[in-house]
């Protein structure tokens, strides 16, 4: 299947949401609602990647200290340390790429989306009833946008054009939603004036505060996960890198963002209560140690024989988790 048939099906599922939204509330709110509406079924479907993903980066920090064991032990054998590594990993079924799951799926996401909305938002025809203000602002010694050519409606790409959603954008000039045209961007509403910019700034207010929320999830979380420079660096930074290029993306990928920012914050919340609090809470016993503890099981066995009757000569090596601190 060809990329352009698939952003054809994708343009059809984003018109079965708008189809969704009462008819007479499609001219005001229907293009906004499905791309919120489509954003949800991606993050939903993303979410079993995100769960994985969590599970994997769980059990390599619960195994942090034997795999430093190993890289200590190995450090002057490069290839026996890849060769006891990926044994430890097989033998503990872990993935070390597993982490970067969520990310690798969200990636093309991000490109997806800005293609199709892009294609939905092509403009087509002339000067008509904005004539006059082309004039009036090329007089007035303003910067000349094409963007105010009010006339000028939509043709948008992959679309039947029986479809509601292409008769919709192809009878107007705007992609309404909230006090906003989602075709514009921050940048381009703010060159026409400061009133018309406010509800694009305040989007990117709240995709700026759901990212930074979304970080106090992450490190509440990981109170007693060892510190990563190079990860704390890109939490740091992410919540304030994509606002800023959002500020010339049009508004509908802000919308995205911010909608998808929400849909992580529930993911987080999800995982944190019923996933994390309970992988911490237990006991682990890998492999590994359980090789160290036979090497070493007889000192062992006598060393703790007199803390209590009952307890067998194979002893297993087990480490509790501290617990983790749920972010309110």
């Amino acid at each position: 299947m060809s990329f352009e048939k698939f952003f054809d099906a994708l343009a059809s599922v984003l018109n079965f949401f708008f189809l969704l939204v009462p008819e007479g509330l499609r001219g005001t709110l229907g293009f906004g609602l499905s791309i919120i509406l489509l954003t949800i079924l991606v993050m939903v479907l993303i979410t079993p990647l995100t769960v994985k993903s969590t599970r994997s980066m769980l059990q390599m920090q619960r195994l942090q200290p034997e795999m430093k064991r190993i890289q200590e032990q190995y450090k002057n054998d490069r290839e026996q340390l890849n060769a006891e590594l990926m044994a430890f990993y097989r033998e503990n079924q872990i993935n070390p790429l597993g982490g970067c799951l969520p990310m690798l799926a969200q990636a093309p996401v991000f490109f997806i989306m800005y293609r199709l909305i892009e294609g939905l938002t092509v403009r087509k025809g002339g000067l008509g009833t904005g004539t006059g203000q082309t004039l009036a602002t090329i007089t007035q010694g303003k910067t000349f946008h094409p963007w105010i050519l009010t006339d000028q409606v939509f043709q948008p790409n992959h679309l039947n054009s029986d479809s509601a959603l292409y008769k919709a954008l192809s009878s107007t000039s705007k992609m309404q939603f909230m006090g906003m045209d989602l075709s514009l961007s921050a940048s381009q509403a703010l060159k026409i004036g400061m009133i018309l910019a406010i509800p694009y700034l305040a989007l990117l207010g709240v995709m700026l505060a759901t990212g930074l929320y979304q970080n106090r999830q992450l490190r509440l979380r990981n109170t007693s996960a060892p510190a990563n420079p190079q990860q704390q660096m890109i939490m740091k930074f992410m919540p304030f890198f994509l606002p800023i290029i959002s500020f010339g993306f049009p508004a509908g990928m802000a919308l995205y963002w911010c909608t998808q920012n929400l849909c992580r914050i529930g993911t987080n919340a999800y995982i944190t209560r019923s996933i994390y609090r309970h992988e911490h809470s237990g006991q682990i016993e890998t492999t590994a140690t359980e090789k160290s503890g036979k090497s070493n099981g007889s000192g062992d066995a006598k060393s703790k024989g007199n803390v209590g009757k009952g307890s067998g000569s194979k002893s297993s090596k087990t480490t509790t988790a501290p617990a983790v601190k749920t972010p309110g």
